[in-house]
């Protein structure tokens, strides 16, 4: 019997699950954004497989170390487990933003590698991207999913050259929007 393909949601981190604080690498900094733990658990119930999706430059630029990240994505799984949330994947690229030879740093797609070894057979046109960077967008077109872009201080209207297929406000917004959608 041939495994059904699965529906994600690939999440941006920071600035979607998180409030973005430039460079979060720390518990004592880490702040849930309005209404994503629900989001999430919604999305989960829908059926819907969870990756985490982010780039993680501060590694790569020498800020915090890749056990940094990983003690951090731990509380993080831990405070989700605690609703009833699990994260499926988390895929990271740790490489500095002007590193010419990396092949993961969004917009660019090899962190769908990471997501596949663990989430086999994605039915990535079912599938959503959401984060709050025109490059969370780019790498959901890129790989064939539909995009949610969240409003945030990185771009305006006249900025974007990616169309999303939703702009709202929060994680909580889009979870409302893609579920009207199915």
């Amino acid at each position: 019997m041939a495994c059904m393909p699965k529906r994600v949601i690939f999440l941006d981190r920071d600035g979607t699950l998180n409030v973005d604080d430039v460079c979060v690498y720390e518990i004592e900094k880490w702040e849930w954004t309005s209404g994503a733990i629900d989001a999430l658990k919604i999305l989960q119930n829908a059926g819907y497989k969870l990756a985490v999706i982010t780039n993680q430059s501060g590694i790569g630029h020498g800020i915090y170390t890749e056990h940094d990240m990983h003690v951090l994505h731990e509380y993080m799984n831990n405070e989700l487990e605690k609703h009833g949330v699990h994260l499926d994947v988390i895929a990271f690229c740790p490489h500095a933003r002007d590193d010419k030879t990396c092949d993961c740093r969004k917009p660019n797609t090899g962190m769908v590698r990471q997501v596949e070894n663990i989430i086999s057979d994605i039915d990535f046109a079912n599938s959503w991207t959401i984060g709050d960077k025109e490059a969370d967008v780019l790498f959901g077109k890129k790989i064939g999913t539909k995009t949610a872009l969240i409003r945030s201080k990185y771009w305006g209207k006249e900025d974007l050259s990616a169309q999303p297929n939703l702009v709202v406000e929060s994680l909580e917004e889009a979870t409302e929007k893609i579920l009207l959608k199915i």
